[in-house]
């Protein structure tokens, strides 16, 4: 989808978000889903689709993969505790959270290989702890910390990633437009107060462009 018509849907969205109006936006004539979900229409949403490195059409279907995910695992009764985030580029699916059990490996894949077009998964998950010495909290508040820090940062306030905190442990994913941006993301999150480490996901656009063959599911641990 050209970068225009890229623009006239995201004007769209901001001005159903300036009005008040939450229902779904109907995008012809794209093949696959065809409605953002109403969430889109929040400004931050805007935001993000119009500084993503992906087109359009490729942001709708990760979303609606990841959507399905989400559901799966809340509707596992041993995975819905483990506060476990999906998140899909260009159909490369990533779990990052917690386990419980290795048995959780075997659920997440289960439920990976059911949810769509899916070219690869990579769980990054670390062991449930009773007490752990950073909990839910203090992993929202550094998930906080590190996107503010981007957004101060000149060289990183337009690059779109998502950033996970896993007991203080950040993880970075996305898309961006070369590995430079990769660097500088890296080096901004390794300097925010109270991260433990930091683990990138992400990669420059150029090297994955969406495959709608199906490929044998990988894991990385």
């Amino acid at each position: 989808m050209g970068h225009k018509i890229k623009l006239i849907i995201i004007t769209l969205l901001l001005a159903l978000s300036m009005s008040g109006c939450t229902a779904a936006v109907l995008i012809p004539p794209l093949s696959g889903p065809l409605f953002v979900p109403s969430t889109a229409s929040s400004a931050y949403q805007i935001y993000k689709v119009s500084t993503d490195e992906r087109d359009l059409q490729t942001i709708i279907e990760d979303e609606y993969i990841e959507s399905r995910i989400h559901a799966s695992i809340l509707d596992d009764s041993e995975l819905e505790l483990l506060e476990l985030s999906p998140y899909s580029y260009n159909g490369h699916i990533y779990v990052v959270g917690k386990y419980d059990d290795k048995k959780d490996f075997g659920r997440i894949s289960r439920i990976v290989r059911n949810s769509g077009k899916v070219n690869s998964l990579t769980t990054y998950l670390y062991p449930e702890k009773e007490n752990p010495a950073c909990n839910e909290a203090e992993d929202m508040i550094l998930e906080t910390r590190v996107k503010a820090a981007l957004m101060e940062n000149r060289n990183t306030r337009s690059i779109n990633i998502a950033v996970k905190a896993v007991q203080c442990n950040v993880v970075l994913l996305g898309r961006v437009q070369s590995p430079r941006d990769i660097d500088a993301v890296t080096r901004v999150a390794v300097h925010v107060e109270g991260a433990k480490s930091v683990k990138s996901f992400i990669r420059p656009t150029n090297r994955h462009r969406y495959r709608l063959k199906q490929r044998k599911v990988a894991f990385s641990k």
